[in-house]
C-alpha cells in the first residue's frame, strides 16, 4: 500500500472531491482525518470508514477560523502524534459575474479558499517542520484550473485560486529543505455537486464535453489518485508543481 500507517489530514473532506480523496488514501492504508464544517456528513464517513476497518478521526472544523484548525491539529496529534500528509481541498465556488459579486461575496469565498488555505498551513506547520529523508512529508493543495483560464467560477473564485498557486510554491520553497514535497492539482470539469450547480442543463454539458479532447467528464477519482500518487513515495521528486486535471482541455 502506497500509504500505509500514513497520518492524511484532508480539508473539507466529508464531501465530493475531499471525500474521494479521503476513501483512496484509505485505502492506500493511510489513518485518515477527516476536517469539515458539515458534522453529520463527516460523522458519517467516519463511521463509513470504520466499518470498513479503518482508524479515521473525524472533526468539525471551520477553515476561516484560525482557532478551529488549531483545535483540529491538536486533536490529530492527540489521537496519532503525528501528521505526514496535508490535503488543502476545502473550497466553495459561485458561477457570478463581476457586477453581481457583492463585497461580502467576494471575502466569503476568499475567506474560506485562500485564507482559509493559509490558516490550514499556519495550524499544521510546525508539524512539518519536524520532517527529514527518513521521515518525509506531504502537502497537496486542491485548487482549480480556473486559476489560469479565468473561467468557471466567478472572478472571486479564480483570484482564490489563482492565490492558492502563489501560496504553494512559497510553502515549496520553505518547506523542501525540510523533506516535503508540496504541489497543487488543478482539476477542471470534475463531477461534483459544484459542477452540477455550473453545468445544470443537459445542453451545457453537451457543448461543455465538445471542448475536452478525451471526450469525458473528470471524477472524483480521478483528482483522488493523482492525489494518492503525490502523497506517496514515488513523487519525492515532484515539488513545487501544478498539474492539470482537465482532459487536455486547457493545454
Amino acid at each position: 500500500m502506497l500509504l500505509k500507517d500514513k497520518v492524511a489530514v484532508v480539508t473539507g473532506a466529508a464531501k465530493g472531491i475531499g471525500k474521494c480523496i479521503v476513501t483512496e488514501m484509505t485505502k492506500q492504508g493511510a489513518k485518515p482525518v477527516i476536517l469539515d464544517f458539515d458534522d453529520r456528513a463527516g460523522l458519517d464517513l467516519e463511521e463509513e470508514l470504520k466499518r470498513d476497518g479503518a482508524d479515521p478521526l473525524f472533526v468539525k472544523t471551520n477553515v476561516a477560523d484560525y482557532a478551529s484548525l488549531c483545535g483540529a491539529k491538536e486533536a490529530v496529534i492527540k489521537k496519532y502524534g503525528r501528521v505526514d500528509v496535508l490535503v488543502i481541498n476545502a473550497g466553495v465556488s459561485r458561477k457570478m459575474s463581476i457586477g453581481e459579486i457583492t463585497v461580502d461575496e467576494w471575502n466569503w469565498v476568499l475567506g474560506i479558499n485562500l485564507t482559509g488555505s493559509f490558516y490550514t498551513i499556519k495550524a499544521f506547520h510546525g508539524e512539518f517542520l519536524k520532517k527529514n529523508r527518513d521521515d518525509p512529508g506531504k502537502i497537496i493543495f486542491i485548487s482549480s484550473g480556473s486559476a489560469i483560464t479565468g473561467t468557471g467560477g466567478g472572478c472571486h473564485y479564480a483570484a482564490s485560486k489563482a492565490g492558492q498557486h502563489g501560496l504553494m510554491r512559497t510553502v515549496a520553497k520553505e518547506l523542501g529543505p525540510h523533506s516535503v514535497n508540496v504541489n497543487a492539482i488543478a482539476p477542471r470539469v470534475i463531477m461534483t455537486d459544484i459542477f452540477d450547480h455550473l453545468y445544470p442543463t443537459e445542453e451545457s454539458r453537451n457543448k461543455l464535453l465538445e471542448k475536452i479532447p478525451i471526450g469525458r467528464f473528470g471524477l472524483p477519482e480521478d483528482v483522488a489518485k493523482l492525489a494518492c500518487f503525490l502523497a506517496g513515495p514515488d513523487s519525492g521528486y515532484v515539488h513545487g508543481q501544478i498539474i492539470l486535471a482537465d482532459g487536455g482541455r486547457t493545454y
